[in-house]
């Protein structure tokens, strides 16, 4: 059965009311979210907004981070920092401007308080570590001023950037450093004098905090760092919640077809093996949905063609808005950029790139 549209997994036009040139390669844009959308596009501190830039004859999307906190901050606001050879990045830093209007998809994550039980919706009693690497400061911020406005729990945090004038959000970080001195430990570390961030270092500042939660987001070899780091400290593994954004690299379209193809062709000779249709249950707000996917199709294609709202985002394999957890039958993901194998092996699936595999696949979206 069709069901209506669910506007938090559809496209919205936004008009940006500012743009914040942080530092020389970063600028943050302010969205002017209307009334009716307040609660569409309401978040949790961590999580990330889309955005669909226009390219050559089509389109990009990618995901930001939302740098302002539900709890303190009345604008929706994310941060963007120039990538070398990024096309997202830079056309965002050189052509956006006040009044503009773009296309997004409402917040969406699961880099953020409450998930995987790290702290509640709001800041909790949950003692927190923060480590933060360059433009990673993006989420982890949103966490922090919601942690320290709703709850009463103490936060230590790492901030790493290549050098001072690179630091994102130097001033408001020093105005929370004042107004939570109780509270708030901040240490700021630069490449340029400091040195880069080591295990040594990573096990010295998680030495006796390995009841905190801790969140960590940056440039891959610091966060390598930073999970080895807590590794060996012995934190337990459900207290790390991580964050890896990465820009996809270009797809080879032919490539891709001719992937989907194969698995097409694979799907279509286990479904004659067995003798039954390829069918996809789809578990989402409680309610199933049988779907009946060409070979080939993604889960997250065959709910759309079937006029299903389920959640999706980036749709290349990398933001993890799609994941949804593999309860029955077999699929094949065409890409993944973003699930860790301990993820795969619990069951998780990307579902804008799992593809069933014949008989009966059934996927449930969390709550």
């Amino acid at each position: 059965m069709e069901t209506s549209p669910d506007p938090r997994h559809q496209w919205h036009e936004m008009t940006v009311s500012r743009v914040i040139r942080e530092t020389s390669d970063a600028c943050s844009l302010v969205f002017d979210v209307p009334v009716e959308l307040a609660d569409v596009f309401s978040y949790r501190a961590g999580q990330f907004l889309t955005l669909r830039v226009p390219w050559q004859d089509g389109s990009l999307d990618r995901c930001y981070s939302l740098a302002s906190s539900p709890d303190s901050d009345p604008e929706h606001k994310v941060t963007i920092k120039r990538v070398e050879d990024g096309r997202v990045s830079n056309w965002l830093n050189e052509n956006v401007a006040e009044g503009d209007v773009l296309r997004v998809l409402p917040p969406a994550g699961h880099f953020h308080l409450g998930h995987c039980g790290a702290g509640s919706d709001g800041g909790g009693e949950s003692d927190l570590f923060l480590f933060a690497g360059g433009s990673g400061i993006t989420p982890v911020i949103s966490i922090l001023k919601t942690a320290l406005v709703t709850g009463s729990s103490r936060v230590s945090m790492l901030y790493a950037n290549r050098d001072h004038d690179s630091v994102i959000f130097d001033a408001e970080l020093a105005q929370l450093e004042s107004r939570y001195s109780d509270r708030f430990d901040l240490q700021r570390r630069y490449d340029d004098s400091d040195g880069f961030l080591d295990l040594a270092g990573v096990r010295a500042l998680s030495a006796g905090n390995c009841d905190r939660e801790f969140f960590v987001c940056g440039p891959g070899p610091f966060m390598e760092v930073v999970e080895q780091g807590l590794r060996d400290e012995l934190v337990p593994v459900e207290h790390v919640h991580v964050e890896h954004f990465v820009s996809p690299a270009d797809v080879d379209d032919e490539e891709l077809a001719r992937e989907q193809e194969k698995v097409a062709e694979q799907a279509r000779e286990q479904a004659a093996d067995s003798g039954e249709a390829i069918k996809v249950v789809v578990v989402i707000d409680g309610r199933e949905h049988e779907l009946e996917p060409e070979p080939g199709q993604t889960v997250v294609a065959a709910a759309q063609a079937a006029g299903i709202s389920v959640p999706f985002s980036c749709t290349e394999g990398y933001c993890a808005c799609c994941m949804a957890q593999l309860v029955e039958g077999e699929v094949k993901m065409l890409r993944n950029d973003v699930l860790t194998p301990a993820e795969i092996e619990d069951g998780w699936v990307l579902t804008c790139q799992a593809v069933a595999l014949g008989g009966r696949v059934r996927v449930e979206y969390p709550d």
